[in-house]
């Protein structure tokens, strides 16, 4: 494809402007560094949905693959610093079955829940979340019910 004369100037203009912008607004504004952060979240999940993706097609859709998936997840909190308490722990014996009902926040609520999640255990996820590209295909796989 040919560029119009100059392009590669505009283009590399560009480049050095966003590379002196990005720094600028991480250290000036509050709400930039959230979104970049909020973005980088969202990217790693589905960057490693689609790592996860060929590891859980070997098993097929079984809920076993959860436990990849929450391998893949844990991490996550390390590089944000968060530090999850859970209390009460006590009362989800995993012998016994029951319902775990979340009201979820924002995305980063999935951090907590695999968490406090027992090994065998199987979300249900509105259907829209199946759509989602890689991590949607993950969660099928991972026998989430939509």
């Amino acid at each position: 494809m040919e560029l119009w004369p100059g392009a590669w100037t505009l283009l590399l203009l560009l480049f050095v402007l966003l590379l002196f912008l990005l720094p600028t607004l991480w250290f000036c504004s509050p709400s930039a560094k959230y979104f970049f952060k909020m973005a980088f979240y969202n990217g790693w999940i589905l960057f490693l949905a689609v790592l996860a993706i060929p590891v859980c097609a070997v098993r097929g859709r079984n809920v076993e693959n959860m436990k990849i998936l929450r391998l893949m997840l844990l991490h996550i909190k390390y590089l944000y610093g968060i530090r999850v308490e859970v209390r009460g722990a006590h009362h989800f014996p995993p012998s016994q079955p029951y319902v775990v009902v979340s009201n979820h926040q924002s995305s980063l609520d999935l951090l907590g829940m695999m968490e406090v999640l027992p090994g065998r255990c199987v979300p249900i996820a509105k259907r829209e979340l199946l759509w989602a590209g890689s991590a949607g295909l993950a969660c099928w796989l991972a026998g989430v019910i939509f």
